[in-house]
């Protein structure tokens, strides 16, 4: 038996089908199913795999009745056959073929212009599309559509039809349509004609004017323009007449005839300018199409005079409208302008007017109304001049109001901090206000009134707390407008909060071998039943309990050990979740803390290297076991790489204590990163890390040291910020020029009318008893004696010039550096000297770091000028006879200062790195 690919893919007359329904049949290839004819049967196979069940035709009529159960082997011959009889030829099978044939109206039918049919129809005719197809078996037909309307769809019973039949057509249904023809042989056979709807609208004149004012010519210039528009296809030419006058371009000078780049084809606009007297007349616009499809020409007139205006109405009623139901309503519109009289129209904004409504003239009226007729009505006036009038009023029916509270909104829980919305559901229209006030307790509402509004009917309350549990009355307003009882419901608020601890985090230091206690306190719960705590070490389980009457619960260590430091949480829990205490229980040391006003850079006497002096204290050292050194990293900035070593400590470092060590080998000038870390037997503690940079030391050691004022960095001396003024650096040859007379040096302590020396300036605004003060760097001294204070001495001397009528005081003191600061009085002179430099030499016996303070005072007048220069410290005591004789004078005063402080031991150590 011989069984091909007949019927398949075939449908039921009237079903739908997609050019992808179902497997196509392929040469030596056959769907399974089950085959039918008037005379034969073949009983339902297995299909092959991967092949669906498909119905299958006969492919001849003859086949005697067959009842056949085909199981698998009866499966795989029909297979093979089908397999053979696709290599031996397809016998009478044949893959379809299509075209399209018409009948009915045409006005024109072009034949395969660029392999393609077009068919013009006019509109309102009927349209017949015949497909023809061959091939077997039957091929099943289908139309489809495309560009046209996308909402514009065949019915079932047309689509797959051969001819389809389209009375009355309408311009929207032009398009191309396609006829597909497909049988499961070979592919799908397609022909498409593409169909074209003529038609011709009544063509609408409608007139705008422009009026411009020219004010350097003193006169109004007057344009009018009368727009055509018809809508049509083919594209429509226009043709303007003013009375009996055939209008065209160039015809006459006051004329123009153009039309807009934007509408081209679809508008002919007039353009009259300047008016004149031979203007107001009838104008007539005649549209056509060139008798296509025997569509006739169509024409509209209007008539212009100088009293065309464009149209203005007014509404004889108020906005909004609020009525009751069942009540008439009469809105009037009246027009208040426009030639030709414009004619009047009422629409609704929603939807069209209710049936019931009654229209004369501009005059609407609702009888019965009911607040389905509710919505906004709009009058609008139109005389084909200018833009339209429209005026719109609002009717509001009045519906009595009512109050419902949804029933999963109520009782409403919530928990303390969120934002939560007590909800009223409020019906009625006017809409009614709704009103919000606590109905257990003559208590605030949220925003600390007794009552809250809402146009919604909703209440949102932000950050909800525990007080504001309780019961909520929403009640309506008076606004509606009828005479009723406000309505009102109650929803009731149940603020749940977890339970709130403390602390939230601690941090606990200990020693090894030391006791510790954890305390976790409830501050306030909601609900307070079944409140239970359990304490954890990490994921360890330690302790679970439920509380009594205590409001807090406790967890002892009694010896710390290295299993026993690590975070404890304590989970406090009730019906609304859990609140937590952690307790970091560590040995690590707290981190040091660098001592920053220390005098920096050490002083050695190379060029390449330098020294720095690190100090810091620790940080409550007894809270954890005795640190038993420190490391100390050091990497130069911009690098990677850390340089290593430990720092042994020898006994307990107290609370406060001054921890000194001098970094030495350090490349000039850069930068170094100093990462510190403490040490404990319990392992590494807190780092802390800080920058130290180069600058330029003063060396004490030097057998002088000199300054002058002549650099620009003045030798590193600064301007202290608690005083009132600043020294200056000047020379005579660079001072202001409005200078006081009678006061300062005419040169520096040399002669030299270049050099430069640091003065106060005492003009205004300076007043009496003001301070100046100038710091000098700190210097640095290394003791010799480890065990005991230094006995260097040093001799510091200086020039000061003091002369002016005004001259106030001049002091010195010597601060001290170490952990306090103090000044002591070194040297000081008032009043007028005269004109000239004097020198002042003073011993000086410091054990520690040290700057020199020049403190200037000022006088009473302008004329108080006082300047120093030459600043020198040499190590050793000054000469005798320069403490005592040269250039001596009144009023100076030579201080031997012995002062004795616990010594600070430093350590120098080569760092060397740690790999």
């Amino acid at each position: 038996m011989s069984v091909g690919c007949a019927g398949l893919l075939r449908s039921a007359p009237g079903r739908r089908r997609t050019g992808t329904d179902g497997p196509r049949c392929l040469p030596g290839r056959a769907a399974p199913g089950h085959l039918r004819s008037a005379r034969a049967r073949v009983e339902r196979a297995p299909p092959a795999a991967g092949l669906g069940k498909v119905p299958l035709r006969p492919p001849r009529a003859g086949y005697v009745h067959v009842h056949v159960k085909m199981d698998l082997v009866y499966g795989l011959v029909w297979l093979l056959t089908v397999l053979l009889e696709g290599i031996s030829g397809q016998g009478v099978y044949a893959p379809p073929t299509v075209r399209i044939v018409h009948s009915g109206l045409a006005c024109n039918i072009e034949e395969e212009r660029y392999s393609e049919r077009v068919y013009t129809i006019r509109e309102g005719e009927t349209l017949e599309l015949t497909c023809l197809v061959t091939g077997h078996p039957r091929p099943q037909i289908r139309w489809t559509k495309t560009a046209g309307s996308a909402s514009d769809r065949f019915q079932d019973s047309s689509v797959f039809n051969e001819t389809l039949r389209i009375t009355n057509i309408q311009r929207h249904q032009g398009g191309r349509y396609y006829c597909k023809a497909e049988n499961g042989l070979g592919s799908p056979a397609i022909k498409s004609i593409r169909v074209d709807v003529y038609y011709l609208d009544d063509p609408v004149v409608t007139v705008h004017q422009s009026i411009g004012e020219a004010k350097e010519q003193f006169y109004y210039e007057r344009t009018v323009f009368l727009r055509c528009v018809a809508n049509s296809n083919p594209p429509v030419r226009y043709s303007w007449r003013r009375g009996q006058e055939v209008l065209l371009q160039g015809s006459d000078k006051g004329v123009e005839i153009y039309e807009p780049f934007f509408t081209q084809g679809e508008t002919k606009i007039l353009k009259l300018k300047n008016l004149r007297p031979q203007d107001y007349a009838n104008y007539s616009c005649t549209a056509s199409v060139r008798n296509v499809c025997n569509i006739p020409d169509k024409m509209v007139s209007f008539r212009l005079s100088n009293k065309t205006a464009s149209p203005s109405i007014k509404l004889l009623v108020d906005d909004p409208i609020v009525v009751n139901p069942g009540e008439a309503i009469t809105l009037v519109c009246v027009t208040t302008g426009g030639e030709p009289v414009p004619s009047l129209t009422w629409v609704r904004s929603f939807g069209t007017l209710p049936e019931k409504t009654v229209l004369n003239g501009g005059t609407l009226t609702i009888p019965a109304i009911t607040s389905e007729d509710a919505g906004t009505y709009s009058c609008i006036a139109n005389n084909n001049v200018g833009n339209p009038a429209k005026k719109s009023t609002n009717i509001v029916v009045r519906v009595p109001p009512n109050l419902t509270v949804p029933q999963e909104k109520s009782p409403l829980v919530t928990r303390e901090g969120d934002t939560i919305e007590l909800q009223c559901q409020v019906t009625g229209k006017p809409k009614p206000i709704i009103l919000w006030s606590r109905a257990d307790k003559e208590v605030a509402m949220p925003d600390g009134s007794m009552q809250m509004e809402s146009y919604d009917g909703t209440l949102r309350i932000v950050n909800v707390s525990r007080e504001m549990s309780g019961m909520y009355r929403c009640q309506t307003s008076q606004y509606n407008g009828f005479n009723v009882k406000p309505r009102e419901a109650l929803v009731q608020l149940i603020v749940q909060y977890p339970p709130a601890v403390e602390p939230a985090f601690l941090e606990i230091r200990q020693g090894q071998d030391r006791s510790v206690t954890m305390s976790c306190r409830v501050l306030r719960a909601y609900p307070i039943r079944v409140l239970t705590y359990e304490w954890r070490l990490g994921n360890k389980l330690l302790r679970t309990g439920q509380f009594d009457s205590q409001e807090y619960t406790e967890y002892p260590v009694k010896s710390l050990s290295n299993e026993n430091y690590g975070v404890y949480n304590c989970s406090i829990i009730n019906e609304a979740g859990a609140g937590r205490c952690s307790f970091l229980v560590t040995g690590k040391a707290y981190a040091p803390e660098f001592y920053y006003d220390t005098y920096n850079p050490v002083w050695q006497n190379r060029h390449r290297v330098y020294s720095y002096s690190l100090q810091w204290t620790q940080m409550n050292p007894e809270a954890v076991d005795r640190i038993v050194a420190y490391r100390l990293g050091i990497r130069q900035a911009g690098q990677q790489r850390w340089w290593e070593q430990e720092i042994k400590i020898n006994g307990n470092i107290q609370k406060g204590e001054l921890i000194t060590y001098n970094l030495t080998e350090l490349i000039k000038p850069e930068a170094y990163e100093v990462r510190l870390t403490p040490l404990t037997k319990f392992g590494e503690g807190d780092s802390t890390i800080r920058v130290i940079k180069y600058s330029a030391p003063v060396n004490p050691h030097l057998r002088e040291f000199h300054c002058g004022f002549e650099d620009g960095n003045i030798c590193l001396f600064t301007q202290d910020d608690t005083d009132n003024f600043d020294w200056t650096k000047q020379s005579t040859a660079t001072r202001n020029t409005k200078y006081t007379p009678n006061t300062g040096p005419n040169a520096d302590r040399s002669g030299s009318k270049e050099g430069f020396y640091m003065y106060i300036e005492t003009s205004r605004p300076r007043l009496e008893g003001e301070k100046a003060r100038l710091l000098s760097p700190v210097f640095s001294i290394a003791p010799k004696n480890p065990y005991g204070p230094t006995n260097t001495a040093y001799c510091f001397s200086f020039f000061y010039h003091m002369y002016g009528q005004h001259i106030g005081v001049l002091n010195v003191y010597l601060r001290l550096k170490g952990q306090t600061t103090i000044e002591n009085p070194l040297w000081s002179s008032s009043g007028n000297k005269g004109q000239r430099w004097n020198e002042a030499h003073v011993n000086i016996y410091p054990i520690t770091s040290f700057q020199l303070i020049f403190e200037g005072i000022r006088g009473p007048g302008i004329e108080g000028d006082i300047a120093i220069d030459d600043v020198s410290i040499a190590e050793g005591e000054c000469a005798k006879q320069d403490l005592t004789t040269k250039n001596s004078v009144d009023g100076a005063v030579g201080i031997l200062v012995h002062i004795w402080l616990f010594p600070v031991i430093v350590l120098i150590s080569i760092l060397s790195p740690r790999r």
